[in-house]
């Protein structure tokens, strides 16, 4: 079995993407018209040109005046390690979803079967390995879209869909309205298009509004060739579907990449980087002359090492001597070619706003939580920008999971039989994976709890990891030693232990201890046997 390199996975996952696209014209012409139709289309075909550039590398132009020799064409990829380090720092840490009680009761409880809910449809769909993916699919395709599915078997569904499967139209009156969705991909991929295969969801709100759904598999012609929903009207009231549009302006649908803006920088990059490499290749194999030498004693002449020449001198040129060199080279643009270099790499750090933490960089630099937290300032700040719209997206996720379980109790059933409640909100805090100075932090917390503007309970939970009814119980036998520690004479009975607190090992010393305490009890007959020996040895003295 031959190696497969890195470069091949990616052609064939372009090649896919590009196929698939053709494919799904069809659909597009038959759902969108005139200039949105058009312009979606060609948004689309950058879409493809930015995915090529992430995968293969930005194009770059190669000197061809010389027909000797292949010039080299290396692709640095530096684009794709920086979309790579964003989308993780964005999302290799999973987001906290929380819901808040906002109903005014005082059961901490309450919200716990929508929690539970929530957690065990996150991690049935692993959201959190789909995270990192999603993000690297918005950062290069401008747009992702977030759908929730409610089905009797497969229960609830979490998509993330790329921006080349999926097309959408919003309410003119409200652009973050979604009144029309479309989903799309290529199941069955072949020359004739009457045995290609195209699966297409489309969601659309009705005039009733409610939202109904249309579900079918098509051919490369558009024509219908398997039926599966027909206009079915669902019970949300709203397309349970978000889209995430990446930067862009006021009233853009269709957002902007990242990879736009490196583009030029990574294409002189490699130029430059291939244009040494070239270099390289010329110094290592050295240009050889000869001068004045009879050009029939070089015929054949071995280039391997430790070769011997046997030349002579031309006649042609009898009163001169037959000489030989070779051309070395200097590589005296190294210094000026790495300046050039590292400005452009810098530049295109500082265009992602993403810290260059090689070990050269980081050279001199003390590696402490608020030195790198300063450090990833400018990417924390950056993610924050872009978490404004991903937050909206999130907590229209959580909202639908919970309504919608509702709505369809069968599916519900897989999940748990506790009544689902409402009045809630829904709080998305985003995680970054860098590291923290967890002593100056609690020392800080600590400083709150006396000052008290911070709760003892919740410096327990913080940094102990405590439950609500485990920080109960820590704190009340906090006050049981300060007062047993403040009064001389308290009474040791007012100390109360409950046994339900205990564990099962606390249980058995507190056993055995009351097993040796009995054997310990004062016995009447030992004491009177100790007084007739005294007396007996003090007769004896």
């Amino acid at each position: 079995m031959g190696i497969i390199h890195n470069e091949d996975l990616y052609s064939d996952f372009l090649a896919q993407q590009i196929q698939g696209f053709n494919l799904t014209k069809v659909i597009i012409n038959q759902e969108l018209t005139g200039v949105f139709n058009t312009a979606t289309l060609q948004d689309m075909r950058d879409i493809l040109k930015m995915y090529k550039i992430y995968a293969d590398g930005a194009e770059f132009a190669t000197d061809t005046s010389s027909s000797d020799y292949s010039p080299a064409r290396w692709h640095s990829r530096q684009i794709k390690q920086l979309i790579d380090k964003e989308a993780r720092f964005m999302f290799s840490v999973m987001p906290e979803f929380t819901l808040n009680d906002i109903s005014g009761s005082n059961d901490n409880t309450r919200l716990n079967p929508n929690q539970k809910l929530l957690k065990k449809v996150l991690q049935a769909n692993r959201v959190s390995g789909k995270l990192v993916r999603a993000a690297k699919d918005c950062l290069i395709g401008k747009r992702i879209a977030i759908a929730v599915n409610f089905n009797d078997e497969s229960g609830v569904t979490i998509s993330f869909i790329p921006s080349l499967e999926f097309v959408y139209e919003t309410d003119p009156a409200n652009v973050d309205k979604i009144t029309k969705f479309i989903q799309f991909y290529s199941t069955v991929e072949n020359d004739e298009k009457n045995q290609q295969r195209i699966y297409k969801k489309k969601w659309e709100l009705g005039e009733d509004g409610f939202c109904y759904v249309t579900e079918g598999i098509y051919d490369g012609n558009g024509v219908l060739q398997e039926e599966i929903l027909t206009n079915e009207k669902t019970l949300f009231e709203y397309i349970p579907v978000s889209v995430v549009v990446n930067e862009g302006l006021t009233g853009d649908p269709f957002g902007a990449s990242d990879i736009l803006a490196l583009e030029d920088s990574e294409s002189w990059y490699s130029k430059l980087s291939s244009k040494d490499i070239d270099s390289l290749r010329k110094g290592a194999d050295q240009i050889t002359y000869l001068m004045d030498v009879d050009p029939q004693a070089t015929k054949d002449l071995s280039r391997a090492p430790g070769a011997l020449w046997d030349l002579q001198t031309d006649p042609a040129h009898p009163d001169k001597t037959g000489s030989i060199g070779s051309l070395d080279n200097s590589m005296a643009y190294s210094t000026a070619l790495d300046t050039t270099l590292g400005r452009i790499r810098s530049s295109m750090y500082a265009m992602l706003d993403v810290p260059d933490t090689s070990n050269e960089a980081l050279q001199g630099i003390i590696t402490s939580g608020k030195t790198m937290q300063a450090i990833y300032w400018g990417l924390m700040t950056r993610c924050n920008e872009k978490m404004l719209d991903w937050t909206p997206a999130f907590e229209n996720m959580v909202y639908t999971i919970i309504e919608g379980c509702k709505l369809y109790s069968n599916v519900y059933k897989q999940y748990g039989t506790e009544p689902l409640v409402d009045e809630y909100s829904v709080t998305v805090e985003n995680n970054y994976p860098i590291m923290q100075d967890d002593i100056e932090e609690k020392s800080s917390d600590m400083m709150e709890v006396n000052a008290k503007v911070m709760s003892r309970k919740s410096y327990m939970k913080k940094w102990r990891n405590l439950t609500d009814k485990e920080a109960d119980i820590e704190i009340k036998q906090i006050l049981e030693e300060q007062q047993m520690l403040e009064q001389e004479n308290y009474p040791a009975e007012n100390i109360e232990f409950d046994e339900e607190d205990l564990d099962e090992e606390d249980l058995e010393e507190e056993e055995l201890d009351e097993e040796i305490e009995e054997e310990e009890e004062f016995n009447p007959e030992e004491t009177e046997l100790f007084k007739a020996i005294e007396e007996i040895e003090r007769s004896l003295s």
